[in-house]
């Protein structure tokens, strides 16, 4: 087995003759493996990126590929059936096939040069990647297609694919008000940091007339089964800051694209040389990170600009409310037939599984999560094209003008574009295509009878929201909210985050009179517990001295926040105490008001779990309104007043932590300790665990600039000064290769635990490759 899995291996050096190439391409790799691809045209480096990916990441693109498609049972048998069953329904290949065709020629030249370079690729490997060696089956070859289907497992991530916002407040639509559901899900909340400034309608607290939970007996209360969802929107970081900060006049940009980490890591380190298509004579230099399956560098810098993206958050799922009779949905025109189509699902070691599915103009049929209303979902990912290559374009810009524009053009997951330019220039905008609404408030399932007028076309590039040049001489987007008005009402509300990490932000970035690389790797390394201090002190504002007296548990966990260190450091135990306290009593709060809520309707499901209310946006921020007010009517009768669910929560936490004796060594490391694995590691008895990034514990949490979860967190960080890239900073949590005998398979990885300086281009060239016509 040794010997096959090190057949394996990418080749590092040599010359390899390849068929379809216009000149040579080199490629000079650094120690860190970090590749500069040099060629004479772009579709000569989209092959070598593509040769490269398939050495280096084939198993992982292939599993990108399949994720969208709901193809995964054909590689991995059943256990991934019901993901493929639920994927089947958005018919990804099918508009992964509709892009390529919409494509212009010289994107089409470009998509079919990458797949011949990874196809070529995966052939020179001297035996297939060790995953197919394990799995027992064979990698198929790369089609254009497969890149937007790439593309599509990215809209997975960063769009709210299962509409969960728009599901729960149309079941809460029908059993409470308007004025109930704004105050559980408010827009305004008291951590927000736009850079449009706008006023937001205070949300008043429900009545008992309204609201009363004292209503029920204590029974209905009983046993809550809610489950904590971890906040989601643990996002992304990003801001620009002008040359009027800078000693050289060039703007800075930092990024941090926060997403869920697996080995190998989601991007691919690249430094891409070749003559300017339309000037031989200039030579395009453009560094930054790829995504394996696609021919582009996603973030980066081009020496003039330098660019990064975070999620935007914007509303760009709906669900459409149906009407169905006999196979038959009501539209506008009248009634139309349902669309029936059957799906087959090849399963490895099983027999074929055929799925039915049905449809409207809108989109798939799907159910609510809580009673028994039938939807459409319509998505942007559905629309052919709303996905492109256009990006390739920023690799060409010379101003942040000019970025902005092929962003806007650009059909990726709308995300928040932010640059900056070596002339000091900033800016902000919106990556990707924008529905263009009828400001319906779309947060909501949308009448059938409205939903056409709804969704009009595409936004006009003209008509994109745009932050130029700002008098601050900083732009800033952390998944939060960032505009008001007429460009809010474009980009609607898709699940903004709550805004304390955005605010922690743009504050440090406000009390800078100067700025450097490391005055933004600072700002970015921040896990000052600026937010959990509110949840601090209401944890020691609870614990009165009549309340701990008698008490030693309550007593040292009293001590233990009291003197804690402020930061969300991997050895405070304080951190770690008030954190399980904020989880807990949040966990409680929205747990009886789920219960709550489904006991209104006699056709709520009974498989609901009652955390659900998580779902909503928000919630955090009703649920500090109740803390603040301590109204009666919204307290579960189980309790006399609020003092003694606090109570509680805090003795709750003190038991599940393994009680008194256990909490001196209850750091926030131990909970906050990395969990990186590869897709099969578990698969793989004793030795598997070698494919897992190292398990060390890490500072920093959700609600911090430092934002980092056991298994989600900053999956690249990039500091750079365009034209200045040698001064720039980099890190990413693993290396560039997926194959564990790799020299390049961890390296970077301490650099980024350990948030130390580290290059950002290619260093000495330790290898070379030569791909030859």
């Amino acid at each position: 087995m040794f010997v096959l899995l090190y057949q394996s291996l990418p080749l590092l050096d040599g010359e390899v003759k390849v068929p379809g190439l216009a000149a040579a391409v080199f490629i000079d790799r650094d120690d860190q493996g970090t590749p500069l691809i040099s060629g004479s045209n772009r579709r000569d480096v989209a092959f070598a990126i593509g040769y490269l990916h398939a050495q280096d990441r084939f198993f992982q693109m292939d599993l990108n590929r399949r994720n969208s498609a709901g193809e995964l049972s054909e590689l991995v048998g059943g256990m991934a059936l019901e993901h493929d069953k639920r994927q089947r329904k958005h018919r990804f290949r099918q508009v992964a096939r509709k892009s390529v065709e919409q494509a212009t020629a010289e994107q089409k030249a470009l998509l079919n040069a990458y797949a011949r370079g990874v196809n070529q690729g995966i052939n020179d490997l001297g035996q297939k990647p060790f995953e197919y060696m394990l799995l027992g089956v064979e990698p198929e070859l790369w089609k254009p297609e497969d890149t937007f289907l790439t593309v599509f497992s990215m809209y997975m991530d960063l769009n709210d694919n299962e509409v969960k916002l728009d599901n729960l407040k149309g079941y809460l639509s029908r059993v409470t008000s308007p004025v109930v559901i704004d105050f559980l899900s408010p827009l305004k909340t008291r951590w927000d940091s736009p850079m449009q400034p706008g006023v937001l309608p205070d949300v008043p607290t429900p009545g008992p007339e309204l609201v009363n939970l004292r209503n029920n007996d204590t029974s209905l209360y009983s046993k809550l089964s809610g489950t904590l969802t971890e906040d989601q929107m643990i996002g992304s970081n990003n801001w620009a800051v002008s040359g009027a900060l800078t000693a050289h006049g060039g703007a800075i940009v930092q990024d941090d694209m926060h997403l869920s980490h697996r080995v190998p890591t989601i991007w691919y380190r690249a430094s891409l040389n070749y003559p300017h298509p339309k000037n031989p004579q200039e030579k395009i230099n453009v560094t930054g990170v790829t995504l394996p399956g696609t021919p582009l560098v996603v973030v980066g810098s081009n020496s003039h600009v330098a660019w990064g993206f975070t999620n935007t958050a914007g509303d760009w799922v709906d669900l459409v409310e149906l009407e169905i009779l006999n196979n038959q949905y009501m539209t506008n025109e009248g009634s139309k037939p349902l669309e029936n189509w059957t799906e087959t699902i090849n399963v490895k070691g099983q027999d074929p599984v055929k799925v039915n599915y049905t449809g409207t103009h809108w989109g798939p049929v799907i159910d609510s999560a809580y009673d028994n209303t039938q939807y459409a979902l319509r998505w942007t990912a559905h629309s052919p094209e709303a996905t492109n290559v256009n990006l390739v374009n920023l690799e060409l810009v010379e101003n942040v003008e000019e970025g902005m524009a092929v962003a806007n053009s650009s059909g990726i997951p709308p995300q928040n574009f932010t640059a900056g330019d070596r002339h000091g220039n900033i800016g902000w905008t919106v990556a990707g295509q924008i529905p263009n609404r009828s400001g319906i408030d779309s947060t909501y399932p949308l009448p059938w009878q409205k939903a056409d007028e709804n969704w009009l076309g595409w936004l006009a590039p003209e008509e994109y929201p745009k932050v130029y040049n700002p008098g601050s001489h900083q732009v800033w987007t952390a998944n939060a909210r960032i505009v008001s008005g007429e460009d809010y009402n474009k980009m609607g509300n898709g699940g903004y985050a709550l805004g304390p990490r955005q605010m922690q932000i743009r504050d440090a970035l406000l009390a800078l009179d100067s700025a450097d690389e490391q005055a933004m790797l600072d700002i970015a390394l921040d896990y000052r517990a600026v937010y959990m201090d509110n949840w601090r002190r209401l944890i020691l504002e609870t614990l009165t001295p009549a309340v701990k007296e008698g008490n030693l548990a309550r007593q040292r966990f009293y001590d233990y926040v009291d003197n804690w260190s402020g930061k969300a450091s991997v050895d405070d135990v304080g951190y770690r105490l008030v954190r399980e306290f904020n989880d807990a009593l949040k966990l409680k709060i929205v747990s009886a008001l789920g219960r709550y809520f489904l006991a209104l309707s006699s056709e709520a499901k009974s498989n609901v779990d009652d955390g659900y209310m998580q779902k909503l946006n928000h919630e955090t921020e009703m649920v500090w309104r109740l803390l603040d007010e301590r109204p009666m009517n919204w307290l579960s009768p189980e309790y006399e007043n609020w003092d003694e669910l606090l109570v509680e929560t805090v003795d709750e936490v003190i038991a599940d932590l393994g009680g008194i004796e256990k909490l001196a060594t209850s750091t926030w490391g131990e909970r906050n300790t990395a969990d990186i694995r590869h897709p099969l590691s578990n698969a793989i008895p004793v030795f598997g665990k070698l494919l897992n990034m190292p398990a060390v514990p890490l500072n920093g949490d959700v609600w911090m600039p430092r934002a980092q979860r056991a298994s989600q967190g900053a999956s690249e960080r990039m500091v750079v000064a365009p034209g200045r890239e040698s001064d720039a900073i980099f890190h990413m949590p693993g290396g560039q290769s997926g194959h564990p005998l790799s020299p390049f398979f961890r390296t970077g990885y301490m650099d980024w635990v350990d948030g130390k300086q580290s290059p950002f281009l290619p260093g000495k060239v330790s290898h070379t490759l030569m791909l030859k016509p």
